[in-house]
């Protein structure tokens, strides 16, 4: 049976050879952390695009991904948005030349998330919130998350969560660069509140079937 880092690596191939649905089909699988990479890099430059701009971006971002696929290599362990910084960097830098709304940092210097997560947190709850729509025992762990976990440690688990189901070798230190992080500091937090919830599961009989689930165990 194929793995998703199987999957990612045919994925890369095809993007190599030019095939247009494989950038739909990256665009499709792969737009929040797509989303956040270019969050990343605005935000390290001093600035806060809007959403209809990160959408756009994120189109662009794809493209630089493709025109460098032929050169990532799985045995590199970076997932490829990650591995072409450079070439995100650059799609960011050329818009940031156009236009772009000024960082506001007294306002996030008051949020609990910090300027990093707040890019990354809305896709990836709003997907896991989908998703839990048509699969009951989704629903139940997306609850049980928002009893033990604040927003930015769901972000963290999540993100860990899907990293390592695509086969990543450093899942923290992806995560990390995806919110701004020490490696450290994501491992100890997934740590944190999976053992939260692997507790819920032993002692609430409706979150039973939770610890069944891989992420959980």
């Amino acid at each position: 049976m194929a793995t998703a880092m199987d999957e990612m690596a045919a994925l890369m191939a095809e993007l190599a050879a030019g095939d247009p649905a494989a950038l739909v089909a990256l665009l499709d699988r792969h737009q929040h952390q797509l989303a956040a990479a270019v969050r990343r890099v605005a935000t390290a430059r001093g600035v806060w695009l809007p959403a209809d701009e990160v959408d756009e971006l994120v189109v662009d971002a794809a493209l630089a991904v493709a025109r460098v696929a032929s050169a990532w290599s799985r045995e590199g362990g970076a997932l490829p948005w990650v591995w072409a910084h450079r070439q995100v960097a650059a799609v960011v830098d050329r818009h940031l030349g156009q236009f772009a709304d000024p960082l506001d940092h007294r306002s996030l210097a008051t949020t609990a998330e910090g300027p990093a997560t707040a890019g990354a947190e809305l896709p990836i709850l709003e997907l896991v919130a989908t998703v839990a729509v048509d699969h009951p025992v989704v629903a139940l762990l997306y609850e049980a998350l928002e009893r033990v976990a604040s927003p930015r440690d769901r972000i963290v688990f999540l993100e860990t969560a899907i990293q390592s189901s695509m086969g990543d070798r450093s899942p923290a230190t992806t995560v990390g660069l995806l919110l701004g992080m020490a490696p450290a500091a994501v491992r100890q937090q997934h740590r944190r509140v999976r053992l939260r919830v692997q507790d819920l599961a032993a002692t609430e009989a409706r979150y039973a079937p939770l610890a069944h689930l891989a992420l959980v165990a």
